[in-house]
């Protein structure tokens, strides 16, 4: 009786969250098709007169021998269709065309049904349910597709991002569908030496520049996951705790929470391993007195948070460490303070490297600011969205969603006295440029030293 008590407690304990429960059979807050029609829309009004666009779904990227990696939709068709299925294909006139007897300006091609591929994968959409699902009123198999579908050499030039894909069939033993239908777009394109518009990939990043209000809430949602995940480890990091460990706490976290996936590789580097920027290995055996640097961050129905805090595995930051982490706080504060509307991308970055490089410049760290990229070698912000570097413009408008990530890494054998060896700091945040400036995403995953203590010293659900 009392181990059947004890198992109840741990579940409810488990369920707790900052989400609520799921109420529906499956998720129903998802974009709606109204969303992807008025991009479309958005990209159709910026196509120049007699043009077409072109549009494929990710390739299929295997694994190893007959395991495929969990698939993952390019992030364009995605933004255009809300469609999350390989082997598509989206057509986007500029005026209306007619292609298998239906008129229209958009028509999607998808995977025919087969009831005995569904039996080991599941059920897919096809050309019957796609419609409804979609909101795209013409929708063919890609059997339908051939040399005839598109007539390209009655328009002026092709939009299409394509030959950057990764999606032809020349290096393949066997052609698949998705491949095959690009094959017949490039032969057709070489065939009638047609133009491919050369700025494609410039009108789909101002359409995706500013987040539209349903793109907001899902990085909030996303960002509100990952906070969550962050504040369990740390509760959790304690001494002889592994860096695999942390992750494991934090994607649990994650999936806890209704996230399909983390956003990019979770990085959990701890001592000298805090001071290499894209530490992905996270093997290392944590030991009293050092810092554990977290950069994970969940991805919500497509959309990605980028989240990092830095924490001292003893719950308490040393003098060297509190000093460093300090200055890099400074740093994050004052670049978040220039984020409104109006200023160059490089604003906030460009303010983080003077006040850190006058702080390292104070602690005789460095001898001037020319030396800053020893040990802040990259840069502020990135745009967030889609994906975790999202594509975007170089001025910050509302709308915008950045990160600003100031950090110090200063590994061992640096040139400087040894107390600083080993300190790895980076601190990000997601931040929203508004109307009047800017809000902080992230803010519920403490920043400053005294809100980080106070956190590790709570009783943590996996003690």
């Amino acid at each position: 009786m009392r181990k059947s008590l004890q198992l109840l407690v741990l579940i409810l304990t488990l369920t707790e969250g900052s989400f609520a429960q799921q109420q529906t059979e499956y998720p129903s807050d998802y974009l709606s098709p109204a969303f992807h029609a008025g991009r479309r829309a958005a990209f159709r009004e910026k196509m120049a007169p007699n043009t077409v666009g072109v549009f494929f779904a990710a390739q299929v990227r295997n694994r190893s021998n007959d395991i495929d990696f969990q698939y993952s939709q390019n992030k364009n068709f995605f933004y255009l269709t809300g469609f999350d299925e390989p082997n598509a294909l989206l057509l986007i006139f500029k005026e209306p065309q007619t292609i298998l007897g239906k008129t229209a300006n958009e028509f999607l091609f998808v995977q025919p049904r087969d009831p005995l591929k569904e039996l080991w994968t599941g059920k897919i959409l096809g050309a019957e349910r796609a419609p409804q699902k979609l909101g795209i009123e013409n929708v063919f198999t890609y059997t339908q597709f051939d040399g005839n579908t598109i007539p390209l050499s009655k328009f002026d030039s092709v939009y299409s991002l394509y030959k950057n894909e990764e999606i032809l069939a020349k290096t393949k033993r066997v052609v698949d569908p998705l491949s095959k239908m690009a094959g017949i777009v490039d032969s057709l394109i070489t065939a009638d030496n047609k133009k491919l518009a050369t700025n494609t990939g410039m009108l789909l990043r101002t359409l995706r520049h500013s987040k539209t209000p349903e793109e907001i809430d899902m990085i909030q949602k996303a960002v509100t996951i990952s906070c969550e995940g962050h504040n369990e480890v740390m509760k959790a990091v304690k001494p002889g705790m592994t860096e695999y460990q942390a992750q494991a706490i934090m994607e649990y976290s994650f999936k806890k929470n209704g996230s399909e996936y983390p956003g990019y590789p979770c990085i959990n580097g701890s001592a000298d391993n805090s001071c290499i920027l894209h530490y992905e290995t996270n093997q290392r055996l944590m030991q009293a007195g050092e810092l554990l640097l977290s950069d994970c961050a969940a991805e919500y129905h497509g959309y990605s948070a980028d989240v990092t805090r830095t924490i001292p595995v003893s719950g308490k930051f040393s003098t060297e460490q509190k000093i460093i982490y300090e200055l890099v706080l400074e740093a994050a504060d004052s670049a978040i303070a220039e984020c409104r509307p109006g200023i160059p991308f490089r604003q906030p970055h460009n303010v983080a490297a003077r006040v850190i490089a006058r702080g390292l410049i104070k602690l005789g760290i460095i001898k001037d600011e020319t030396e800053i990229r020893k040990y802040f070698p990259h840069g502020t912000s990135h745009h967030l969205g889609l994906d975790v570097h999202d594509w975007g413009l170089q001025t910050l408008d509302e709308g915008v969603v950045l990160t600003v990530e100031p950090g110090i890494y200063i590994p061992p054998g640096s040139n400087c006295d040894k107390k600083w060896w080993s300190i790895g700091v980076r601190i990000e945040d997601d931040i929203l440029i508004t109307k009047d400036g800017r809000k902080n995403l992230s803010a519920a995953s403490p920043r400053t030293v005294a809100e980080v203590e106070k956190m590790m010293k709570e009783k943590s659900r996996f003690d």
